[in-house]
């Protein structure tokens, strides 16, 4: 979970967007807002001590964190399974980005 919320991070602060970004980029998805397994720091106002590992079968949502450079700004994010073999796409939609 870590690795994957540092690699987010300088992606979109090698885009100049570091400054821009709200929230955690990564979070689980069940019944509740933002479930368990959240990176580190989100996962300390969830009354989690140590965040939980990604864990096959587990459905997370990437790119949650919003983009805001301005007063508005964007939230995007895919719905993906932890697969045992690498990552399952639930959702797919092409979203290209203009300046």
């Amino acid at each position: 979970m870590v690795e994957l919320e540092q690699t987010m991070h300088g992606v979109f602060s090698a885009a100049g967007h570091g400054k821009h970004i709200f929230g955690p980029p990564i979070h689980g998805v069940g019944i509740e807002f933002e479930e368990s397994p959240l990176p580190p720091g989100h996962a300390f106002f969830h009354g989690e001590k140590e965040p939980a590992p990604l864990v096959a079968n587990v459905v997370i949502a990437v790119g949650n964190c919003g983009l805001y450079t301005g007063p508005w700004g964007v939230r995007d994010e895919d719905t993906v399974v932890v697969g045992t073999d690498g990552p399952i796409a639930l959702t797919s939609f092409p979203r290209p980005m203009r300046k």
